[in-house]
């Protein structure tokens, strides 16, 4: 009775796996004329892929099935072993190629159902068939790489396609100038570590039965640098160095080590104690050894050992650390040294950090206070004179607010806030300016003659000027003028460095809706000047408010020394 129940039971198994197999389809492939045909040679590593690479990048981990197709017809189900592997993306390994390996196998992935021919002949049947690996030196390049069963098919041209790896990428790419395919050879131009992995090459041939193949082929290959011809190095510490030490305190000896590139690292390194009576060989300690950024030019190495609690035989100690790889060695002694504890000291370098600190703030405050000072001293002293042979005629184009409007209209109101703007512009300045300074001033009722085209002549004025000077006010602001200011900017914008403005606020005012943009942007950005003094009085030339000015006006000489 319980015999015959298990034999239901595996009725029942068997045939819940054939439904499911024909659920996903795969059935259906073995009645379909196959997608692809491979011929393969015995002892070769090879790779299968189930679908073009652009499908595969698509698919999700663990949706590719393969199966193998057995004699009475029925499939077995491909699982993970030695010589045969499934990757994430799809692929079939075969790590090492046997005839028993030929037959017909079968891939599903989602809704797509490939079907494969796999022939395995041995290579008597191509005595020219290249070498599967390959192991090149860094400094070989540049290097070919050859399809090896090429030359198994005659000497027919074929034209081959190489895949880099079980993602079936292409070889070139727009990120490796390095690799070229010429006359279906791989060229590198250039070797580097990133180029190592099994290379693929595919090419199409027809049998005598006519029926078209895909004779695959691979080649492993291998990316290194030649060993080191030399010893090992001591970065630190130079042999002798004293190391300062507090008796009854932990302390820790580094020695660190710079070893040339071997394939077969294997570094021997210890420290040797040299007591005085005795000499101990230490093998343990902590030792890391790093690549370094590339990888290729070597290792370095920290070897570490702690002194639980200094002593004072320790101080008579001496400590040796020893390096060693395959072409020779090196050595290099270290020696403890009485540490005090110096409190006298700690405070005098605090004291003299402290004292460093306020004088360089000091002198910043300095500097930033007198910065205008400071520059004034050095044109006064230093600079060359910036006007000369700039073809410039005028130092600074002065606008201003004048008590008439340039039609001939008559302005009553506000007429002693006008008539202080132009006092400003046709008596202070010129006074201090002209007479203390040597600049030359271009103010327009008193150095231009009238008559033509008043805009134009005004821009050619403007940049004939190294400066362009602007006595602001709410007169001015809303006057006729202004279109003198929106003059300059755009000049300034095509002089570039070569014209300079310069406001100066005369009195507060309000900006009208109506200010054009770009007057607007000029008022918040360029230089601004605030003028606090009084008219009726006579000027300081020598006073902050002039420095200011002189600071920005351009680098000229005075025809004799005057005070900064």
């Amino acid at each position: 009775m319980t015999g015959k129940i298990w034999l239901q039971l595996i009725g029942i198994f068997c045939s819940l796996k054939d439904s499911s197999l024909e659920e996903t389809g795969v059935l259906d492939c073995l009645d379909k004329e196959p997608d692809y045909r491979y011929l393969v040679y015995a002892g070769e590593f090879v790779y299968l892929q189930c679908s073009p690479s652009k499908l595969l990048i698509k698919a999700e981990k663990n949706t590719v099935e393969w199966f193998i197709q057995k004699p009475d017809r029925s499939l077995k189900e491909v699982k993970r072993r030695n010589d045969l592997i499934i990757h994430d993306n799809g692929a079939l390994q075969i790590s090492t190629l046997e005839r028993n390996h030929s037959g017909t196998y079968l891939c599903r992935m989602k809704n797509l159902c490939r079907k494969m021919i796999v022939r395995v002949e041995g290579k008597e049947n191509c005595s020219t068939y290249g070498p599967k690996s390959f192991f090149f030196r860094i400094t070989e390049a540049p290097t070919t790489l050859s399809c090896p069963s090429l030359s198994c098919q005659g000497d027919i041209k074929r034209n081959v396609t190489w895949y880099r790896n079980e993602t079936f990428a292409n070889v070139t790419s727009k990120n490796r100038f390095s690799v070229k395919i010429n006359n279906n050879d791989i060229q590198f131009s250039e070797l580097f570590t990133e180029d190592v992995g099994i290379y693929t090459c595919d090419y199409v041939f027809h049998d005598s039965s006519e029926e078209e193949w895909i004779m695959r082929a691979t080649i492993q290959v291998s990316v290194d640098i030649p060993d080191t011809e030399e010893p090992p190095k001591i970065l630190s510490s130079s042999n002798g160095t004293e190391i300062p030490a507090e008796l009854g305190k932990p302390t820790e000896l580094k020695c660190r080590i710079h070893f040339g590139y071997e394939r077969y690292f294997n570094p021997v390194i210890k420290w040797t104690v040299l007591h005085p009576e005795v000499k101990v060989e230490h093998s343990g300690g902590r030792n890391l050894c790093l690549n370094n950024t590339s990888g290729l030019t070597g290792y370095e190495c920290l070897f570490t050992i702690k002194l639980d609690k200094v002593t004072k035989n320790d101080l008579l100690t001496i400590f040796q650390c020893y390096a060693q790889n395959s072409v020779g060695n090196v050595t290099t002694t270290f020696k403890l040294s009485k540490k005090e504890s110096d409190v006298v000291f700690l405070i005098y370098i605090l004291s003299a950090s402290v004292a460093l600190l306020l004088v360089t703030l000091i002198c910043a405050g300095t500097v930033y206070v007198y910065w205008v000072e400071i520059v004034l001293l050095y044109r006064h002293y230093l600079s060359k004179d910036e006007t000369i042979g700039d073809n410039k005629d005028f130092d600074a184009f002065i606008s201003y607010a004048t008590q008439t409007s340039e039609y001939g209209e008559e302005i009553t109101d506000n007429f002693c806030n006008n008539y202080e703007d132009e006092r400003f512009a046709t008596q202070l300045l010129p006074s201090v300016l002209e007479d203390n300074y040597n600049y030359k001033l271009c103010i327009l009722e008193r150095d231009i003659l009238p008559g033509g085209a008043y805009v134009e002549d005004i821009a050619k004025i403007i940049k004939r000027s190294r400066r362009a000077i602007f006595i602001l006010s709410q007169r001015y602001i809303t006057g006729p003028r202004l279109f003198e200011l929106q003059a300059a900017i755009t000049c300034s914008l095509e002089e570039q460095d070569s014209l300079k403005l310069i406001l100066i606020k005369l009195k507060p005012f309000k900006e009208p809706e109506s200010l054009p943009h770009i007057v607007k942007k000029a008022l918040r950005a360029l230089p601004t000047v605030s003028w606090k003094g009084d008219l009726n009085s006579k000027p300081a030339h020598t006073s902050k408010f002039w420095k200011r000015i002189r600071y920005y006006m351009p680098v000229k000489k005075c025809k004799e020394n005057v005070r900064i």
